[in-house]
């Protein structure tokens, strides 16, 4: 990454807890907290870490407009025999509650065979893959899936009614998590605001205005105001897309997600969504050592028709975490900007660059 300088995973994580401490959260809350949003940052995944759209500023500004309890903890309700669980996260953190969420997935799976949970009255989260590996490391296969705000038309529609509700999957294969972590739109939506509030081009089949008109190059932020990302597939395809964001808000509605239109963050600050996390192990069928090698063996074909290109799915983002953890986490200009923002803000002293 050019013109970036790298920053200790450590020390990233050290600063984005304190910060989070100093709103008044626990101190073990405020830690999962930083330790989810520097776990995308490591994985190149910066719309969702420390100084990502979604990060630690979004989570100081909503905090001090009450709109995230920084002290709620999250109430679980269970049936006896069942391997399904509901957790009301009350407005609280949302990254502590999603990652007990999805602990509780791992033990009804390992009782049952399968887990899974439902979070509602939640609050961003940030990556889903994070929580997915989590549970891979566990040695569990396992998805995770979340509702957004609104900022898509659904596919045919004239109206913005659908969030972006990704989905994150993944199983355990020898040494490697294969997991992939999209959303069912054709990108997440901030980086076309970053692209209209710096002068960047926006791609095209992204993004389109009010009135339906396929937006393409340098356009103002306001073209975006009212107007819808692209479900997965754009405007040819886009049913496929549209499909599945669907049955990811259904989903979540049978676990107490909202039945209406989720207000987007610049409509409220106090936009709640809704969460579900799955386990299930692999041992059903064959023992784990032959289910595991199973796998292995599927992804050597696999590796066999592909090219030196070809990267499995999650790899990339492997990569990126063997550098981060090896040289630093690279962040460029306007990350360090943001940190320097949070840090006057909070008083929280941002971390000295690695040396080069």
């Amino acid at each position: 990454m050019e013109n970036s300088r790298r920053i200790s995973p450590e020390a990233l994580t050290d600063f984005a807890s304190d910060v989070t401490q100093s709103l008044g959260a626990a101190a073990d809350r405020a830690r999962t907290t930083a330790e989810v949003l520097a776990a995308a940052d490591l994985r190149g995944i910066s719309s969702h870490g420390v100084a990502g759209g979604t990060g630690l500023r979004e989570l100081v500004d909503r905090t001090r407009l009450d709109a995230i309890d920084i002290t709620a903890l999250p109430e679980v309700k269970r049936k006896s025999g069942w391997a399904v669980a509901a957790m009301n996260a009350n407005g609280g953190l949302g990254h502590p509650a999603a990652m007990e969420a999805a602990r509780l997935a791992g033990d009804l799976a390992e009782e049952y065979g399968c887990g899974r949970v439902h979070v509602h009255d939640g609050n961003h989260f940030g990556a889903a893959c994070v929580y997915v590996e989590a549970l891979i490391a566990r040695g569990f296969a396992a998805r995770a899936t979340c509702t957004a705000g609104a900022w898509m038309m659904p596919y045919g529609g004239s109206h913005v009614r659908l969030g972006t509700n990704p989905i994150a999957w993944g199983l355990p294969c020898g040494d490697e998590a294969i997991v992939i972590d999209i959303a069912t739109t054709q990108r997440a939506v901030s980086p076309a605001i970053r692209a209209t509030r710096s002068g960047a081009p926006i791609p095209p089949d992204y993004f389109k205005d009010k009135d339906g008109n396929v937006l393409e190059g340098v356009v103002p932020y306001e073209s975006l105001i009212g107007g819808s990302v692209l479900p997965l597939g754009g405007e040819t395809f886009g049913y496929k897309g549209s499909g599945l964001n669907i049955l990811v808000e259904l989903d979540n509605v049978i676990g107490g997600g909202s039945t209406e239109r989720v207000k987007n963050m610049r409509e409220t600050p106090k936009s709640r969504v809704s969460q579900t996390f799955e386990a299930w192990r692999i041992d059903f069928l064959f023992p784990e050592e032959e289910a595991r090698r199973r796998l292995e063996e599927t992804i050597s074909d696999i590796r066999k028709y592909g090219g030196p290109e070809m990267l499995l799915p999650g790899e990339r983002e492997a990569r990126h975490m063997a550098d981060a953890r090896a040289s630093g986490i690279p962040y460029e200009e306007a990350q360090w900007e943001m940190l320097r923002g949070i840090s006057k803000d909070t008083g929280i002293e941002v971390p000295a660059p690695l040396s080069a």
